[in-house]
């Protein structure tokens, strides 16, 4: 398994108790500071299976078919090119593989105020892709949308909560499949 945005690794410390001492779960992180941390704490909690990858998710550092599942929590919102990240992660799965993700999305485009708005980007919301053209991102990398779930999620700020309301802005969690 790989997690794309690993940040501190919980998700991959999720992930490594999933797969058992057989399987192997690996966390692609961009910065040394997080890599480091999570590192230390594979360590010190005996996560022999987890390993940490300093990379990006548009560039991801593993083989072709390597992996059975891909997951991101409410990274790839952040990702300015994400036809490039759904394209990675079908390079790295396995034929059948599953990428399951939570990420953030709107229903209308956002306008360009709202995109370059950094509290909003901080909030998860300036980078959110309108619904239609993530969905076409991902099969377009050659995945099919198997399953896309709305999630409860609520913006703490009154600039986050406005542009919520405006754009349709939503955390979602889908499960698709590598043909």
């Amino acid at each position: 398994m790989i997690d794309f945005g690993s940040g501190s690794g919980m998700d991959v410390f999720f992930a490594a108790r999933q797969v058992g001492a057989g399987g192997a779960v690996v966390g692609i992180d961009f910065t040394a500071e997080q890599l480091l941390k999570a590192r230390r704490l594979a360590t010190e909690e005996g996560f022999d299976q987890a390993e940490f990858r300093e990379g990006r998710i548009e560039d991801v550092p593993a083989d072709d078919e390597s992996f059975d599942c891909a997951i991101s929590n409410g990274v790839i919102n952040l990702a300015p090119d994400k036809d490039s990240v759904f394209a990675e992660a079908a390079r790295v799965l396995r034929p059948g593989g599953r990428l399951a993700i939570a990420d953030i999305i709107s229903e209308q485009e956002l306008k360009e105020a709202t995109r370059c708005n950094a509290d909003l980007w901080a909030s998860c919301i300036g980078g959110a892709t309108q619904r239609d053209d993530y969905r076409s991102a991902i099969e377009g990398a050659g995945l099919e949308i198997e399953e896309v779930r709305d999630n409860p999620y609520e913006f703490i700020s009154d600039q986050a909560r406005e542009a919520s309301d405006k754009y349709g802005v939503k955390s979602i969690s889908l499960l698709a499949r590598k043909r």
